[in-house]
C-alpha cells in the first residue's frame, strides 16, 4: 500500500513550496507511472501521461479541497481520465509504436529481457480484462492503493471494488493458466 500524502505537504505545495511539490512528485510518481503503463501498455506514453498528471495537478492544486476523497485518489482520477483520452486518440489515427529497448548499465541484458517479457505478458493479460476490472487490479496491486482509495478514484463503493478485484484476479489466473497450457 502506498503511504498517504501528508495534508500539510499538500497545503504547502498548493502555496507554491517547491520542496513540498517535489515530495508529492517523488511520493506519487512511481505508482501513477505503473498504473498508466499497465493501462496504456506503452512505456513512452506512460511517461508522457505521468508528466501530464503532474502538470494538471499543478494547475489545480491551489483549488484542491479534500471533499471526502484522498489526494492520491484525486491524482488517479486524473491519470485514469488521461489514459482514457489517450486510448481514444489512438483509435482515431493509424499508429505504429516504435519499440525501443534501452539497457541500463547496471542491469544485465538477460534480466532486462526477462523483465520486459514478464511485463508484456502481464500487459497483454490485463488488456483481456474489462476496463473496470483492469483498473481495479492495476490500482490495487501495481500502484498499491487501498480498497478505499481505489473506490474513491473510480467512484465506486468498496464492495464493488472488492467484487471487481475478485473477478479480475480470477479471470487473470484463468487466462495466464490457459496461456501457460498452450506453451506446454
Amino acid at each position: 500500500m502506498i503511504e498517504a500524502v501528508n495534508s500539510e505537504t499538500i497545503t504547502r505545495a498548493g502555496k507554491g513550496d517547491t520542496s513540498a511539490l517535489s515530495r508529492l512528485y517523488e511520493q506519487c510518481r512511481p505508482g501513477l507511472f505503473r498504473f498508466l503503463f499497465y493501462r496504456v501498455g506503452d512505456l513512452h506514453a506512460a511517461e508522457d501521461l505521468t508528466s501530464e498528471v503532474f502538470l494538471r495537478m499543478l494547475r489545480a492544486l491551489e483549488r484542491y479541497r479534500p471533499q471526502g476523497i484522498a489526494f492520491e485518489a484525486w491524482l488517479y482520477q486524473i491519470a485514469r481520465n488521461l489514459a482514457i483520452d489517450y486510448q481514444r486518440s489512438l483509435r482515431n489515427r493509424n499508429h505504429l509504436p516504435l519499440e525501443e529497448a534501452v539497457l541500463p548499465g547496471d542491469e544485465g541484458a538477460e534480466y532486462v529481457v526477462d523483465r520486459h517479457l514478464n511485463s508484456q505478458v502481464l500487459v497483454s493479460a490485463l488488456h483481456k480484462l474489462g476496463e473496470e476490472q483492469r483498473d481495479v487490479v492495476v490500482l490495487r496491486f501495481v500502484s498499491g492503493l487501498s480498497i478505499t482509495q481505489v473506490a474513491q478514484a473510480l467512484h465506486k463503493t468498496e464492495d464493488s471494488v472488492k467484487a471487481l478485484q475478485r473477478r479480475g484476479l480470477s479471470a487473470l489466473r484463468e487466462l495466464l493458466k490457459s496461456w501457460e497450457d498452450e506453451d506446454v
